[in-house]
Formats: structure tokens, C-alpha cells, sequence
């Protein structure tokens, strides 16, 4: 087959999981002998870096999608031209982005689009475009992408379209938890639950590689015997939606307990530069917290997991919308027991203590500090959380073995589009291009007296020196406030 991929980012850039999911099912079906294109978007802004994919066909036909982009966004948030662009790029058309795609498949005629994540790029647009031509679609859901097109929909509703479209197309949701959210405005033609995979390499035997089978089984008990350290890892994005907020309260609690010389934190990854910065100057000022408590900069996938198997837990207090993390994923598959809220996406494939460590709230900050002890304080049980957990990866998530070939399945059973005329989708393009109403950035406020507040507090943050006082102030109550949620 030739197969078309979209993909609002694509490596080298990369936001998260969406985007190597995307590297990877190119790499897979490239190896399985099918011709593989990959159509992304140029991009500016400042996104972790991977390898260039050279051994993957992509094509940059998409403008940036500069909404990722914190600095953009602050200049930019008052413009309505601005407010309305970035409506259509998440809950609407993007008409150069239709155009550029639909004549990428009428020069390449590909047999199926593979649609990852379109948001950023128009996504009704894209949909509509896509089904236009005859072809096979797949949409790949490892986002709530109803509920963002519902939030962005307030302005410009767009959802009945939405529907009809969804309608007619094949979805893949990365867990159960997806595809019942992406339900939402309405079901898609056919909607199957494929959990999210990860590369077992051929003749893996169930321990790292990296770590003879001896050290494995008796890691904790030779920190119990010779007063080693705990090490504890996190890696991701290091933001407050992850958990990480959390994680740093649990390390607060560790540093004035008994356990402070037992136990270490380090995180990888990048993130939030206001949240970093504030975890950093946090950690600065508690010379007790600073000794267990790192933030270690970013790693490239290869390096991390090389690194992994150095640590003896991986902490991942996910929130109980998050779809389906490849991280927990590639701790178990480098033998690092994995302690995971319960009611995330992961979870849906693991058991307590059989195959990962529950936590059941990630704001009870008690209950992670007491799990972490238990971890501490069992090894034997650790050690076959260990083993079963290469037993779930290989039953689940087995690229190779378990997911291509249910990919495969849907690609066959998927039908093909009769397709329609391009002028419907440009004539939507046409009319959504202005704006038919007043725009106003500020639109939630309304009244004489919201008039008279809005115009007290501009005038404050002009005033030199106050109102970068005032800035930060607020700064830093939102992000406290944020951490305590």
C-alpha cells in the first residue's frame, strides 16, 4: 500500500507521545514494505528535538502551528484576528492547509490517510478534505480531541459538520478511556480500542539487557543490606498537568523524614519554562530538599534508555483524563517497577501490585509518600511486579506482534471513500475565512461594571515597575494555586 500520515508535529520537533507513535507506526509499516509519506507542518517554536527521521518520506506542506509556542501566544493574545485564527486552527478550517493536503493526495494517490493528530491544523477542515478524496481513512485518537473542539466551538460551532464527518470515518483509540470521551459529540463509523505499543526487541527474555538477571531479582535487597539508595525517576513532560506539582511535595515530605538518606528524585524531560523555573528556585532554597529532589535536563529516547535501568522505581502520577502514556511503558520494558495513579489510561492494562504499584490519588500526597516506603520495604514483591510486568507489555502493547497485526485488521475492514467535489470543502473555507461578527478577545466580560474593572487594571500593568510587580504576583498565585489542585 502507500500510505498517507498527517501529523500536526513530527520529528525533529516533538511535543510528546503523539508524535513518536507517528515516528514509529512510519518506521513500522516502512519495514513492513508498504510506501510510507509523512505530511507535517513547518515548525518555529521551541519543541523538544529528536533525530532527523531521514529514512522517512516528509513533507512540510503545513503553515507552524505557532499556538504551542508561549511567546507567540503572549504578544498575540489580545489581537482578534489572532483569537479567531487559532478557533479555526483547532475547531475549524484552515484553507491553505485543505488546499496543500489535497493536492498532496492527488499527486501521491495514496490507498489509506492516517490522520494522528489534527489539531492545530483545522481538523474539521482536514477530516472534510481527506473524505473528499477516494481513499481509505483512519483517524488515530490519543487525545480528548472532542472535548477540544467543543471548547473551541463557543465562537464558531462547527459541530454538526463535526458529526456528519466523524461519521463516515474509522477511528483507533489509544485506551478505552479515549475512545468514551471521543463518544462525546458523536460516534465515529467505527471506533476500536488498540492500546498504545512499544518495540520488544526479537529474543528479549524478559530482563534487561543493561541489567544482569542476578542484580534485577536482588537490587532491593542490597539496598536494605548495604544502606544504598533508593532511586527514584520521573520522565516527560515536566509540567503541573503530569503530576509533577505532586512529585514535589512527596520529595518536601521525604527531605524532613527519616528516609531523607535512603531515597532520591531525579526528572527528565522539558516543559513549562514558568513551572521549571519555579520548581528550580524552590529546590534552591531547601538545602535538605536540593540533596534528593533533581531536575536533570532532557534526553533523547536513546539516551533515556540507556539511563533507565540505573533506577529502581518510576513515578508517574498521571491525571485521570490521560489517555495513554508511553513513558510507564518504557520503564516496564527496562524493568522499572512503575507506581501510576489507577484511573489513568495505563491503568486500564495493569494490576495493583501484580504488575504496577496504584495510587488512588495523586493530590494525597500521603499516600504516595507511604507507597514509595512500601516500595522500599518489599523487595521480593517489587521483583515480581518486575517480571510481570514484561508479561503485560508482551500481551498489550507488542508492536510487532500484538498491535500491527490489529492495525492491519482495521486497515482491511476500513471502506473506501466515494469522495465528493473540493468545491464544498473550499466554498466552507471561503465562507469562514472572515470573520461574520464582531470579535472580542474579551468577550466574557460584559457590563458597564466588568468595563469599568478591565479599564482600572490595564491601567495598572502600564505603570513602570508595577505592573511587573503585579505580573509576577499573579504569577505566582496562579501557580500555586495550580499545585494545590
Amino acid at each position: 500500500m502507500k500510505i498517507l500520515l498527517v501529523s500536526n508535529i513530527f520529528p525533529p520537533h516533538v511535543r510528546g507521545g503523539y508524535e513518536l507513535g507517528c515516528l514509529e507506526i512510519a518506521e513500522k509499516y516502512t519495514e513492513l514494505g508498504h510506501s510510507v509519506i509523512v505530511a507535517s507542518s513547518e515548525n518555529k517554536a521551541d519543541f523538544k528535538k529528536y533525530p532527523v527521521p531521514k529514512h522517512i518520506d516528509v513533507r512540510r506542506i503545513f503553515s507552524p502551528v505557532n499556538y504551542y509556542d508561549d511567546t507567540y501566544n503572549y504578544h498575540f493574545q489580545s489581537n482578534s484576528i489572532y483569537f479567531y485564527e487559532k478557533i479555526m486552527a483547532f475547531a475549524g478550517y484552515v484553507e491553505h492547509n485543505c488546499i496543500a493536503l489535497r493536492r498532496l493526495i492527488e499527486v501521491e494517490s495514496p490507498n489509506l490517510v492516517w490522520i494522528f493528530n489534527p489539531l492545530g491544523l483545522g481538523p474539521v477542515g482536514i477530516l472534510d478534505t481527506v473524505l473528499s478524496c477516494e481513499t481509505k481513512v483512519i483517524i488515530h485518537l490519543m487525545e480528548h480531541i472532542d472535548a477540544v473542539i467543543n471548547d473551541y466551538s463557543r465562537v464558531v460551532n462547527l459541530t454538526a459538520k463535526w458529526k456528519y464527518l466523524k461519521s463516515q470515518v474509522t477511528a483507533v483509540s489509544c485506551s478505552k478511556k479515549i475512545c468514551k470521551s471521543n463518544n462525546s459529540v458523536a460516534k465515529y463509523f467505527d471506533n476500536r480500542v488498540i492500546y498504545n505499543w512499544i518495540k520488544i526487541d526479537a529474543g528479549f527474555d524478559g530482563y534487561c539487557a543493561n541489567k544482569p538477571r542476578h542484580v534485577l531479582e536482588s537490587a532491593y535487597q542490597a539496598n536494605a543490606e548495604t544502606n544504598q539508595l533508593l532511586k527514584i525517576v520521573y520522565f516527560g513532560q515536566i509540567s503541573e498537568i503530569k503530576g509533577v506539582g505532586f512529585l514535589y511535595k512527596v520529595a518536601k515530605m521525604i527531605a524532613k523524614s527519616s528516609y531523607k538518606d535512603k531515597i532520591i528524585i531525579d526528572l527528565y524531560g522539558k516543559g513549562e519554562d514558568f513551572f521549571i523555573d519555579w520548581l528550580k528556585k524552590n529546590i534552591s532554597k531547601d538545602k535538605q530538599l536540593s540533596q534528593i529532589f533533581a531536575i536533570k535536563g532532557f534526553l533523547s529516547k536513546k539516551q533515556l534508555l540507556k539511563k533507565l535501568p540505573d533506577y529502581d522505581l518510576a513515578v508517574f502520577l498521571l491525571s485521570d483524563d490521560e489517555p495513554f502514556a508511553y513513558a510507564p511503558l518504557e520503564a516496564m520494558l527496562k524493568q522499572v517497577p512503575v507506581l501510576i495513579t489507577e484511573n489513568s489510561g495505563n491503568s486500564e492494562i495493569l494490576n495493583d501490585e501484580y504488575d504496577a504499584i496504584f495510587i488512588k490519588d495523586r493530590k494525597d500526597v500521603n499516600e504516595i509518600y507511604q507507597k514509595i516506603i512500601w516500595c522500599l520495604s518489599n523487595p521480593h514483591s517489587l521483583d515480581k511486579i518486575r517480571e510481570n510486568a514484561i508479561k503485560t507489555l508482551k500481551q498489550h502493547c507488542d508492536l510487532d506482534k500484538v498491535t500491527a497485526p490489529a492495525l492491519n485488521e482495521v486497515i482491511e475492514k476500513s471502506p473506501v471513500n466515494k469522495g465528493y467535489s473540493f468545491e464544498y470543502v473550499l466554498s466552507i473555507c471561503q465562507i469562514l475565512k472572515y470573520p461574520y461578527f464582531e470579535l472580542g478577545v474579551k468577550n466574557h466580560l460584559t457590563g458597564a461594571r466588568y468595563k469599568f474593572i478591565d479599564t482600572v487594571v490595564d491601567s495598572l500593568y502600564r505603570l513602570p515597575k508595577v505592573g511587573i510587580y503585579l505580573e509576577k504576583q499573579v504569577k505566582n498565585f496562579v501557580q500555586s494555586y495550580r499545585n494545590s489542585r
